[in-house]
């Protein structure tokens, strides 16, 4: 019997049973074509998630009038669209999911340089983050978009859609319409709540309608808005039953605006969960299924919320993402194979909005590269050893992926323990998903059968003992000393790894040097013990790198630590009582400790000695310092491909694979991965929407 009895019972949204109670959410995958029509990669995206034993799967915005999105999410304003979709509806449905699919008009929330039209809204007030005034939708033209959601709505139904969900969250257009942070009309569509609340109540009559008294609707709120005259809880707890008596069969509570994206788009900073009391609030509202979203990314907390009467439905996408097997895991009781998502938005949300390109996962690159030939996952075919020289991600993961494909897998680690800067980045505060993911590296590296030898340093002489048919290279980066700069030996000066791993080494008044992710989360860990911390920036930004989400919440931290930050800031001189900088003028800042985290260089020394042995293959840190992204992607790579039927007999080149050139390398060729192959034992998504 299932650990989770009330995740795995069948659950009911209007006429429609669904397996279980975990369901995706519909997110933005850039997987469709520029038109909005369905490709193959799409398709092969929500089979896969599909097969992983979730109840339902919801398909990303699907534009209702062609006053939207430009060239996002997916179309389905005109029949023509309805072939595709009937290909996507059939995949879902045979790899064993419902399907549905999300009905979105953004409304002031995106630009006329995407739409090629004039953006439209509820008043002519411009979204904060994407700054164009809008025009104000005529009575006629509200009623002509009224119409456009339900004939989507019609089509959605024929392509074979279980039902669908309308999107009425995250400041997008019925939003708009029904809050008075973006409503200031005056006519019949605005001036009081019955008001601000007629245009979305016109379409979900309008969409009963043209599909049908049995047909299942959900309708996507927002609990909260978290902008100042915003709609509060107790707005939604009102508005909800409004919704139910119009014919919505199911509410969908999620939370936020574009101007409050960081708790929309939540990051490991907020608590697994957190949004739950707003769906258990809207619950006691109405008589409908409610489901819960954001953070919840586990199997026992989705338990957890269900059997406390707090919602219905659990809503888990990012963790779909990392792990699609999730849900068959939990059920078949292999819990601690599950892979869990850390909430670091760097593949579903920044790579889609800052990067411009496709949904993926850093703990799972297979995610949205369903076509791709290098991501399979072949049984390795007769005995094969290689030698994994480096116990940090990178390497941890090349070893438990080949582990687990029948490889015999030696792994050295100079290091009395494992996990490398992954093992450090979880040290800091609020990034204990991070501490989860590397602890679950080093349980399944061991269940894959990896020998792992701690304390043990390579040499040429002991990776040659063991007749390695290839060796991997994956000894990560060392701190990059700043050149020339008189003092940096003193006993005071520290690096930033060495205050992580033991705060109390430090004094009273500190000063770090450097201002990117590292020495602005060794500077929180000091603020929070109450030191006086300084931290100084030669560039004129801070946290550069650092997506927006977790940015807002750390940027926070500091202040509420009294934190001072100094921007084009060069150190000059280090003295046992302080460091003297230069920028507009030379200053010196007192300080009974220095912290140097002005980044690392490789450590590849052993490359031209290994060479000679066996086939090398550079990965990580040791190949070019970069981000945790870019270690995992190289080790699947690399994992993945040798002695599989894509295997070429020689080096990888990551140039091919889009690492350096910031393009993605693709293979539409073959639908290559079998779903319950894709992910190993593990984790397998400008001038766009932010969240759908």
């Amino acid at each position: 019997m299932t650990s989770f009895p009330n995740v795995f019972k069948p659950g009911r949204i209007g006429r429609l049973e669904l397996k279980n109670r975990l369901i995706l959410p519909a997110m933005g995958s850039q997987l469709s074509a520029k038109d909005g029509s369905v490709t193959d990669e799409l398709i092969d995206y929500h089979r896969i998630i599909a097969a992983g034993g979730v109840g339902m799967v919801t398909v990303e915005i699907a534009k209702v009038h062609p006053t939207t999105g430009g060239g996002v999410g997916v179309t389905l304003y005109d029949d023509s669209y309805i072939p595709g979709f009937r290909r996507l509806t059939e995949a879902i449905h045979k790899a064993g999911a419902a399907a549905c699919v999300q009905l979105w008009h953004a409304g002031r929330q995106t630009n006329s340089a995407l739409t090629g039209m004039p953006i439209v809204s509820a008043s002519e007030i411009a979204c904060p983050v994407c700054r164009e005034k809008p025009k104000a939708l005529s009575v006629e033209e509200i009623h002509e978009l009224t119409q456009a959601f339900a004939e989507t709505a019609r089509r959605a139904k024929e392509a074979g859609f279980d039902c669908i969900e309308l999107h009425g969250a995250h400041g997008y257009l019925l939003s708009q319409f029904m809050s008075p942070y973006s409503n200031h009309r005056t006519d019949e569509y605005g001036g009081t709540f019955e008001k601000r609340a007629r245009f979305p109540l016109e379409v979900i009559e309008a969409v009963r309608k043209k599909v049908g008294p049995d047909y299942p609707i959900i309708y996507r709120i927002s609990g909260v808005e978290n902008v100042p005259g915003g709609l509060t809880i107790e707005d939604t707890k009102r508005i909800a039953p409004m919704l139910v008596s119009k014919g919505v069969d199911a509410i969908h509570v999620s939370i936020g605006v574009y101007e409050s994206l960081q708790y929309t788009v939540p990051p490991m900073d907020l608590d697994r969960g957190f949004n739950v009391w707003a769906a258990a609030a809207v619950k006691e509202a109405v008589q409908v299924p409610v489901i819960a979203v954001d953070r919840i990314n586990t199997p026992e907390l989705a338990e957890e919320i269900i059997a406390g009467g707090k919602a219905d439905f659990i809503a888990m996408g990012r963790p779909l993402l990392t792990d699609p097997q999730l849900p068959n895991k939990a059920m078949q009781g292999r819990v601690s194979e599950i892979r869990h998502c850390i909430a670091c938005n760097q593949g579903c949300v920044d790579r889609l909005t800052i990067e411009g390109k496709h949904v993926s996962c850093i703990l799972n690159p297979a995610c949205g590269r369903g076509l791709e030939t290098e991501f399979q996952f072949e049984p390795i075919q007769g005995q094969k050893k290689a030698v994994v020289v480096g116990g940090g991600a990178a390497g941890m993961e090349a070893a438990r992926i080949l582990g687990d494909r029948g490889a015999k897998v030696v792994l050295f680690e100079s290091y009395g323990h494992l996990g490398g800067q992954w093992r450090l980045a979880g040290k800091a505060p609020y990034k204990y998903e991070i501490a989860g993911d590397v602890q679950w590296l080093i349980d399944n590296l061991y269940r894959s059968g990896v020998d792992v030898r701690l304390n043990t340093p390579a040499t040429p002489g002991l990776v040659r003992q063991e007749q390695p048919d290839v060796i991997i290279l994956a000894t990560g980066a060392v701190p990059r000393i700043p050149d020339q700069v008189e003092g940096a030996d003193l006993p005071h000066v520290f690096q930033a790894h060495e205050i992580l791993e033991d705060p109390q080494k430090a004094g009273s008044k500190i000063v770090v040097v450097g201002g990117g992710a590292t020495g602005l989360e060794t500077a929180e860990v000091l603020g929070d013990l109450g030191k006086d911390v300084t931290v100084i920036e030669m560039f004129e930004e801070v946290a550069a790198t650092i997506g927006p989400a977790r940015k807002y919440f750390l940027m926070e931290r500091l202040r509420k630590y009294g934190v001072k930050l100094q921007t084009n800031t060069r150190l000059k001189r280090i003295t046992a009582q302080y460091v003297e900088t230069c920028c507009d003028e030379a200053a010196r800042i007192p300080a009974d400790t220095v912290v140097i985290a002005t980044g690392v260089r490789s450590v590849s020394d052993l490359q031209e000695e290994l060479a000679d042995i066996a086939r090398l293959e550079v990965i990580g840190d040791a190949l070019e310092p970069r981000k945790a992204t870019q270690a995992f992607y190289e080790a699947n790579v690399v994992a993945r491909t040798l002695w599989s039927s894509y295997d070429r007999g020689d080096k990888v080149s990551f140039r091919e694979y889009g690492l350096k050139d910031h393009q993605d390398h693709r293979d539409h060729t073959a639908d290559a991965i079998p779903p319950d192959l894709n992910i190993g034992s593990g984790g397998g998504m400008s001038d766009r929407p932010l969240m759908d």
